[in-house]
């Protein structure tokens, strides 16, 4: 038996322990006890077993824009994640860090809402965009952008409902990832005051944000997420 599967076992006698089955639960935490000492598994090994990744391309290989970097924190809190931003040869990619399933369902929710937003914004420039030079263009889509993420932010917390082992992840953390640094995001708007079409750009998108709906999956099928 290798370290991990000795972990498994351990992980599986521990959740035997709390049975309420006096006896039963004693002789499983001796067996966990007795697993950890002859593998050489810690307390933190557990506790870091429960963690697990799961990552989706970015929309940028080193500087994300801000509503982007919104989405995912948005997403990540909701599910019980971290979330970090990786910068790998060709892309990089938003890393979703969590307990259990956390991190696999946070990635899917995350890249379906993506795919909703990009279009609702290509809908919005398209229909109020079409006079404004490219940058103001850009810019505005933007903020269109950053107000569907605030909007849509109560829809998926409610969905979620998760509750993260902090101390699992902040163990994780600190073995896997101990010198993050800090990401800064592209924003457009940056030192640029409000003009009338602007704040008719975050009206719009808090709008649209607001109407997304978020469904659970039938019979154990995938959640699904659409307006």
């Amino acid at each position: 038996m290798d370290k991990q599967t000795a972990i498994e076992k351990i992980r599986k006698c521990l959740a035997l322990a709390k049975s309420a089955n006096e006896h039963e639960a004693a002789a499983a935490l001796r067996q966990a006890q007795a697993l950890m000492r002859k593998y050489g598994v810690e307390d933190g090994d557990i506790l870091m077993a429960e963690v697990s990744e799961a990552k989706v391309k970015a929309g940028a290989r080193t500087k994300p824009v801000k509503w982007e970097s919104q989405l995912s924190t948005t997403v990540a809190t909701a599910f019980g994640c971290r979330k970090i931003f990786v910068q790998e040869l060709k892309a990089g990619y938003w890393t979703f860090i969590g307990c259990g399933p956390a991190a696999e369902i946070a990635t899917y929710a995350y890249t379906v809402l993506m795919r909703q937003l990009r279009k609702a914004r290509s809908e919005y420039q398209q229909t109020h965009c079409k006079r404004l030079v490219p940058a103001s263009r850009t810019r505005r889509a933007d903020l269109f952008c950053e107000a569907w993420v605030a909007g849509v932010r109560r829809q998926i917390e409610a969905f979620a409902g998760t509750q993260a082992n902090e101390e699992a992840l902040e163990v994780y953390m600190a073995k896997e990832y101990p010198d993050l640094g800090t990401l800064v995001p592209r924003d457009r708007q940056a030192g640029k005051s409000l003009r009338d079409g602007d704040v008719n750009a975050r009206a719009a998108g808090w709008h649209a944000g607001r109407q997304a709906q978020l469904n659970h999956g039938v019979d154990n099928k995938p959640l699904a997420i659409g307006q």
